[in-house]
């Protein structure tokens, strides 16, 4: 038997190989077909970070986003919305139509409400980036706030600390206390 197993060890590797992707490929599956699938389509998956190496570019694709938002809209998948609205604002600013990138921003915002705090947090952050952008200082600096707040209220401190950073280089105020906003 030793000897039989010896022979044929590298098949026995390949035919374990065979079964164990086998088994992942089912599981991917499955996954799709509950809707656990991942929040963003990326056509480039980023690889995982390697210490000290510069963070990979992840390019969205607008058609495939649009694809999965039709869908998400036509099977009233409305926790899926925040998140692929963030991601057209993001492929229109790419694109540089920042007057669309805007209107999918304040959508993202608005179905994000207080479920999808971090979504809400970085629409907050590009719409005050578009209101610097556009000349509107004090706008700016209250989409800023509110993400400062929503990453405090999820404990990302570094998210927190790089808004609180952008806010004293563009001369905002830190310490308002926002109403009717």
């Amino acid at each position: 038997m030793r000897e039989l197993l010896a022979e044929h060890a590298t098949l026995i590797w390949i035919g374990a190989g065979l079964v164990v992707g086998l088994v992942l490929i089912i599981i991917a599956a499955r996954r799709r077909k509950s809707g656990a699938a991942e929040a963003v389509p990326l056509t480039a998956v980023a690889q995982a970070p390697v210490a000290g190496a510069p963070e990979p570019k992840i390019i969205l694709d607008a058609a495939a986003l649009s694809a999965e938002l039709a869908d998400a809209e036509a099977n009233g998948r409305k926790d899926r919305l925040p998140t692929l609205y963030l991601s057209l604002a993001r492929c229109r600013l790419e694109a540089g139509a920042t007057d669309e990138a805007e209107a999918f921003l304040r959508k993202s915002i608005l179905g994000a409400g207080t479920r999808h705090k971090q979504v809400h947090a970085e629409a907050r952050l590009a719409l005050g980036d578009l209101a610097h952008a556009g000349g509107d200082p004090t706008t700016a600096c209250e989409h800023w706030q509110i993400a400062r707040a929503l990453f405090h209220e999820l404990g990302k401190k570094p998210e927190h600390e790089a808004t609180e950073s952008r806010m004293l280089r563009n001369g905002c105020p830190t310490d308002w206390v926002l109403t009717d906003f």
